[in-house]
């Protein structure tokens, strides 16, 4: 398959479907886009490149789990990481969380890193989603990786928000990203 864009880093811009126990999970909801953001006050646009990381379905296995060697997702690395099926049904939100970034609830997840949780499901039930993702600029793309998504098995205390305007305004101009506020 043709990757979507040439961009200059190696991330994955599309996963092939996955096949466990005769059911075939495409994944070709997490093939690479583009998403442009205008700013609904000030004459802003911002135009990222959003790529997704196997671990938004996919876990590392618990130190003493016996697991079944099938379960374990093929990456050509020595990242060890099994199918998971309630981070793939997560996945499904991950398109329209992407759409909405502007409206998601950012913050720190420490690293440079920023994250933007809660979802509703198709049953009703209120999730806390942790969506892990960096940015940065290379060959005037401004890039969006979301490096991990997984259900929180706590609500998280006290965060401190991050604008993603600011994100995006301090990306594009070479300004330093947010930091988290000091402990």
């Amino acid at each position: 398959m043709k990757k979507p864009f040439n961009l200059s880093d190696d991330e994955y811009q599309f996963w092939k479907s996955y096949i466990l126990d005769e059911c075939i999970f495409d994944l070709g909801h997490l093939t690479a886009c583009k998403h442009t953001f205008k700013h609904p006050e000030r004459n802003e646009s911002y135009t990222l490149y959003i790529t997704f990381s196997h671990h938004v379905f996919t876990r590392s296995p618990s130190v003493e789990e016996d697991y079944d060697p099938d379960q374990i997702y093929p990456f050509p690395n020595e990242d060890l990481r099994l199918f998971d099926e309630v981070r793939y049904e997560l996945s499904h939100h991950l398109p329209a969380i992407i759409a909405s970034l502007p409206e998601q609830f950012c913050y720190h997840g420490g690293y440079s890193r920023y994250c933007s949780c809660k979802v509703v499901m198709a049953n009703g039930m209120e999730v806390d989603y942790q969506v892990v993702y960096r940015v940065w600029k290379a060959r005037g793309k401004m890039r969006f990786h979301v490096e991990s998504a997984y259900p929180l098995k706590e609500r998280l205390g006290r965060v401190k928000k991050v604008s993603f305007w600011v994100i995006c305004f301090n990306l594009a101009t070479g300004k330093a990203l947010p930091k988290p506020a000091a402990k």
